[in-house]
Formats: C-alpha cells, sequence, structure tokens
C-alpha cells in the first residue's frame, strides 16, 4: 500500500529522520514509537503530503485517502460538534451514531468550547471516522482520556476499521495494543522539537 524509502528530514541543521524506510501493507496497523522529537509527527505530515521530505521518496500503490486526527482537535469553534461532522460529508444518522459510540451524543448540539478536553478530543476521533478513508492517521488520539475512555474509543476504533490500514503515534504502547499495532520504532535523533502536525 505505502511505501517509504531512505526518508531524511531536517529542520534547519537539526536532523528528526536519517534514512528511515518502512512499508506499510493494506490492511495493516503499525504504532510509530519513540520519544518525544524522533520524528514520528514529522514522518505523519510526510505521509499526508504536507510536509515534503529532503531526501526519499513515499509512493502508494495506488491513491490512497486518509483521515487524520492530528495532535489539536481542529474543531471549528464556530459550529456545533455535530455540524463540524457533517461538513465533512457525513449524514446526521451517522455522525450521531459515532458520536454515541465515544460517549458524547448529549454534547452533539454544543460548540467546542462548551467541551472538556477530553469531549473534544472524542469529538475529533468521531469526525475522523466518518470520513471515506484507506487509511486513518492517529497522532497521539487519546491525550487527555482517561482509561475507560481511552479503551472504549479504541474499541470503536478497531471496529471501524474494518480492515483498512491505521498509522497510529502515541507514547503508550498500552494504546497500541488496544489497537492491535505493530510497534515500529522511530529513533531518537538530534532535534528535541518536533512541528504539530
Amino acid at each position: 500500500m505505502l511505501s517509504i524509502d531512505n526518508i531524511s528530514f531536517s529542520y534547519g541543521e537539526n536532523p528528526v529522520l536519517e534514512n528511515f524506510s518502512l512499508s506499510v501493507g493494506d490492511g495493516e496497523r503499525i504504532c510509530l514509537f519513540g520519544k518525544s522529537g524522533c520524528g514520528k509527527t514529522t514522518l505523519l505530515r510526510i505521509i499526508l503530503g504536507l510536509e515534503k521530505a529532503q531526501q526519499g521518496s513515499v509512493t502508494a500503490g495506488r491513491d490512497i485517502k486518509y483521515s487524520a486526527v492530528f495532535q489539536e482537535d481542529r474543531l471549528l469553534p464556530f459550529k456545533t460538534v455535530l455540524q463540524n461532522i457533517t461538513l465533512i460529508g457525513a449524514d446526521e444518522q451517522t455522525a450521531l451514531s459515532h458520536l454515541a459510540a465515544m460517549g458524547i451524543r448529549d454534547c452533539a448540539d454544543k460548540y467546542p468550547s462548551e467541551l472538556s478536553g477530553g469531549m473534544r478530543r472524542r469529538a475529533a476521533i468521531a469526525r475522523a471516522l466518518t470520513a471515506e478513508y484507506d487509511c486513518l492517521v492517529l497522532d497521539e488520539p487519546f491525550s487527555g482520556l482517561d482509561s475507560e475512555n481511552i479503551r472504549k474509543a479504541a474499541a470503536h476504533i478497531s471496529e471501524c476499521l474494518s480492515g483498512r490500514t491505521l498509522i497510529l503515534v502515541t507514547h503508550a504502547k498500552e494504546e497500541a495494543q488496544l489497537l492491535g499495532c505493530k510497534i515500529i520504532p522511530v529513533e531518537k535523533n538530534a532535534y528535541d522539537t518536533e512541528k504539530p502536525l
């Protein structure tokens, strides 16, 4: 599905990725794992086409549709939770079913500013799951969630994948295990601050 060949990337004189290679097959679930600053988010940005590798290439066997949960929730503040989700093409019933599965069905008509951080996080996950995608990209998706809500969210994500590909970034191996991901270590390089996805 996706081939990453000898990717290198630096911020100025500070390298975050050096000759990194990875193949991701259709339906595979992987977790890019490593300490902060090792290049995980930068690699996701390159995969999504938000950043261009300075060396190496990313190729796909076919056109891939991505859906993503970023480190920031990126909910439109002037839209309700339901409007944020239907804005990307989901019908109301589908959007509400995802919100219910994430335990925030009663927040559908609220604005992001009225929600806690954990609720906004779950709304962002629900939005990503309603999109059309071949590959789901999750960058620290469970930030701000307690263990019970992490388990519920992971179970819903896993059910929704239905054989599609998952690329996860997390600092918690337990979260990768909940989603059935293979751990892919991303080596620590010289730079300690990653650009947000």
